[in-house]
């Protein structure tokens, strides 16, 4: 039987979730513990840390990418972007097999398309949701009918996309630390 190790942030966080300036989809990912989850195998840890950033007023108006943990007691504003990075430590001797990470895009908030960074772990591949997660896919489209009547596929809008996972595929190497990213825009 093939194990499969499945890890949402999103459900470890609403474990632990604080009122951040009415914000609760900002509160869960304040977390600055790391997150401890066991795989289907004892001998295997996977420790998983979320940081939401913003850019400063500054580097938004240079052009600069300088990123800042968000404190808690932050309000956000609509239109301002939010960076999330997850952080994914294989603590073990042992390489973890069909690793996924899956992060949900938060209420009140659209991804940011073409946003979402890949570790440096041979293998990995970035799939995204815009069913809720019960599907996913690389590039996720939808059907539409134009107005001759012809029904095309074309890419979904970044107001469908509801998750974004990372597949580590067949090995997670032992004793790694790797940082993905993924950005969005609050509504």
């Amino acid at each position: 039987m093939k194990y499969m190790n499945m890890i949402g942030l999103g459900a470890i966080a609403l474990i632990s979730t604080v009122s951040l300036a009415n914000m609760p989809m900002l509160a869960s990912l304040q977390q600055n513990e790391p997150a401890i989850a066991q795989s289907a195998k004892p001998q295997s840890a996977i420790q998983l840390q979320l940081a939401a950033q913003r850019q400063s007023i500054i580097a938004v108006a240079s052009g600069r990418g300088d990123w800042k943990a968000i404190p808690k007691d932050a309000s956000l504003r609509p239109g301002e972007t939010i960076r999330y990075v997850v952080t994914a430590s294989n603590t073990s001797d042992r390489n973890i097999k069909k690793l996924i990470v899956t992060q949900p895009i938060p209420q009140g908030s659209v991804y940011v398309l073409n946003s979402a960074t890949l570790p440096n772990v041979e293998g990995v591949k970035l799939e995204y949701s815009i069913d809720g997660g019960r599907t996913y896919s690389e590039s996720p489209s939808i059907r539409v009918k134009l107005e001759n009547g012809e029904i095309v596929n074309q890419p979904a809008p970044a107001s469908m996309y509801t998750n974004v996972r990372w597949n580590f595929g067949d090995t997670f190497p032992a004793q790694t630390v790797v940082n993905a990213s993924y950005q969005v825009r609050i509504r």
